[in-house]
């Protein structure tokens, strides 16, 4: 009897198993570039630490945060590894110079963004010549 149990469960474990890891493979395709996510690096430059740029991204392709002094809100079109930002719109607040110059750095960036990635939980924004625009860490 234990032999045919054993030829029992194994195949039950297998597709327990597959299953699990299609639903981690799945899981992490879902969440990949979605989700609220906080600038590290503009154009390779480290940000200031006390201002704040987000990002956050709507599986439905709408986008919004701050950039470092206004609220923006705009769209993006998402296909596998490639991004087409959409015309958005911006609160025209003035900040203090470092906050406006950063809003400025970002807005800038974003506005050349043509692909993704993550690389070591960070999300990467590349321009068309696959170079980092924007670094990323999630918020």
């Amino acid at each position: 009897m234990p032999f045919k149990l054993t030829k029992l469960i194994q195949p039950a474990a297998l597709s327990a198993g597959i299953m699990l890891a299609s639903f981690g493979a799945a899981h992490a395709a879902n969440t990949g570039i979605y989700g609220n996510w906080i600038t590290e690096r503009i154009q390779g430059h480290k940000v200031s630490a006390k201002i704040k740029s987000t990002l956050d991204i709507a599986k439905d392709g709408n986008i919004s945060g701050n950039a470092g002094c206004n609220q923006y809100m705009g769209g993006m079109e998402i296909k596998g590894d490639k991004i087409k930002v959409l015309p958005g719109g911006a609160t025209l607040m003035a900040c203090p110079p470092a906050l406006m110059k950063q809003d400025s750095q970002f807005h800038g960036a974003l506005g050349t963004v043509t692909g993704w990635k993550i690389s070591n939980g960070k999300l990467i924004l590349m321009n068309a010549k696959k170079r980092e625009v924007l670094r990323l860490k999630r918020a």
